[in-house]
Order: C-alpha cells, then structure tokens, then sequence
C-alpha cells in the first residue's frame, strides 16, 4: 500500500500536527512560536511530511482554525500567507512544555475538532 491511504486516516493528520507543535513548542527559547501549515509538518516525524499534498494542507488547516476557534492559537491572515501562532500564555503552550510526549496534545486535539 501506498503511503497516500494516510491522507483518509485523520488520526495520523492529528497525530503530525499534535507532535510538532509539541516539538516546536518544546524546543523554543522564546514566548511564541509562529508557523504556517507547511512549516508545522516539517517538523513532525511524520511520513505525511515525505507526501504534502494540498489535501494535507486542507485538514492541517481545518485543526488549527479549529484550535484558533478554541483560543489555544492565533491567526494572522493579514498577509498573503496565512500564519498561525502559539505563545507562552496559552494553555496548549503548558501542555505541550509540561508533557513528556505528544499524545497529550493529540488527545486534546481529537476531543475539539473529531
């Protein structure tokens, strides 16, 4: 089987957005992280980021607008690229620097957008 039957299972497409924004959120030295969908996927392990394809992007952006919607990131589409930012004073900003893995923020993912 090809690797493109992933893009069906919004699971592994929550599980990638859940570990890199724990691995960035991690490995900040400041107070906010800004990405924009393409970004957020490098930095997961994911095989999803070996395949981005606009489908991809498409449930990427419909889990963030859905955590912007819950207050736990911001948007910025004031440009011509639309970037989402996650700073020290949200609450997925604690989780993702207090959990020892992402599974937390997964879950959490799951429960507002599923």
């Amino acid at each position: 089987m090809s690797s493109m039957t992933s893009y069906t299972n919004f699971r592994d497409v929550t599980n990638a957005v859940a570990e890199a924004l724990w691995k960035m959120v991690r490995e900040s030295r400041g107070s906010c992280v800004s990405f924009i969908p393409k970004t957020l996927l490098e930095h997961s392990n994911s095989s999803l980021k070996n395949n981005m394809l606009p489908v991809l992007f498409t449930l990427v952006k419909h889990i963030l607008d859905n955590l912007v919607k819950n207050g736990l990131l911001e948007k910025d589409d004031s440009r011509s690229i639309v970037r989402y930012k996650i700073c020290r004073k949200s609450e997925l900003w604690a989780l993702c620097k207090e959990s020892d893995s992402p599974e937390k923020i997964a879950k959490l993912i799951r429960d507002l957008v599923e």
